[in-house]
């Protein structure tokens, strides 16, 4: 996170003036004044033996400390904020700048016929490590980011057993030969069946979000029987259907796979920035997944 000082010190400025809003003569008279006649200049005569010019001295200094605290106050809350929008600033920044990485690698394979599989999965490995860096950021947790296509179908329906294409590479032991060896069927997940259903009904919010994975009843996942007590080594999810965006009312679109994160803390995936970036970058891989299946599975 960089911070721009002169920004920084416009804040404090701004807190000054606001803290000053109230005139010197309103000060005077709503706090030095009712100091001055209802407190100091009673106590000083009477306890402290002062005499007027004293107690007036007293009541401006209280007045201007008075002034301070509120100065500080206004000073941090407007920090606090600005701090909070240099934050975001820079992880949404860098979200962008990953992604164009990100695309960049992907269009460039779809543009060069003589490329093969390895450069194709490398450019969805280049994918799924940088969408961890950026939900990793978002999220203030530990990531893992999968994509997971049909084994034998051209598209994604009912019956569909799915593999994982590729997954980032701090979370490649999750693939263990137990974990390959399961059919990870679309009726055996919940967040798949859930998507899945949304695709066919054309819903506008095609996303599945899970904030609690290990606690929710009838929550439906293959995996689960990899892990003891089939307690999953993650607390919340965000999958997506690879879809296209937005079509028009006459196309017909198919499903080809999901993209799957999911965080090592709960309640991690809002509906609104976390899952505009995963719907665009759905849209983004929609046409080289559709013709990966249809190589690999169109008999």
């Amino acid at each position: 996170m960089i911070i721009n000082y002169k920004e920084f010190f416009k804040v404090l400025g701004s807190a000054f003036l606001e803290a000053f809003k109230w005139s010197l003569g309103k000060w005077i008279i709503t706090v030095g004044f009712s100091l001055l006649t209802s407190f100091i200049i009673p106590i000083g005569k009477e306890v402290l033996e002062w005499d007027t010019v004293t107690a007036l001295i007293f009541a401006l200094v209280i007045s201007l400390v008075l002034y301070i605290l509120r100065f500080l106050i206004i000073a941090l809350k407007e920090s606090i904020k600005y701090f909070h929008s240099v934050y975001k600033e820079s992880v949404y920044g860098d979200a962008i700048i990953l992604l164009k990485e990100s695309f960049a690698e992907a269009h460039y394979y779809r543009k060069t016929p003589e490329f093969q599989d390895e450069d194709f999965m490398r450019s969805m490995m280049v994918f799924c490590n940088n969408l961890k860096l950026i939900y990793d950021k978002i999220t203030k947790s530990d990531c893992s980011v999968s994509i997971k296509v049909p084994i034998r179908d051209v598209r994604v329906g009912e019956q569909t057993i799915l593999k994982n294409l590729t997954r980032n590479k701090e979370n490649k032991s999750r693939d263990t030969e137990e974990y390959n060896n399961i059919e990870h069927t679309i009726i055996g997940n919940s967040a798949f069946s859930n998507c899945l259903d949304k695709v066919l009904k054309n819903n506008q919010k095609k996303y599945y979000i899970n904030s609690d994975v290990n606690n929710e009843k009838n929550y439906r996942n293959t995996s689960k029987e990899c892990y003891e007590d089939e307690i999953l080594p993650y607390d919340s999810e965000l999958v997506h259907p690879i879809v296209p965006l937005k079509v028009s009312d006459n196309d017909n679109y198919n499903c080809h796979g999901f993209i799957c994160i999911d965080s090592n803390k709960k309640d991690s995936f809002d509906d609104k920035y976390a899952t505009a970036i995963i719907e665009g970058v759905a849209d983004g891989i929609y046409d080289i997944i559709e013709q990966f299946n249809s190589e690999k599975n169109d008999n």
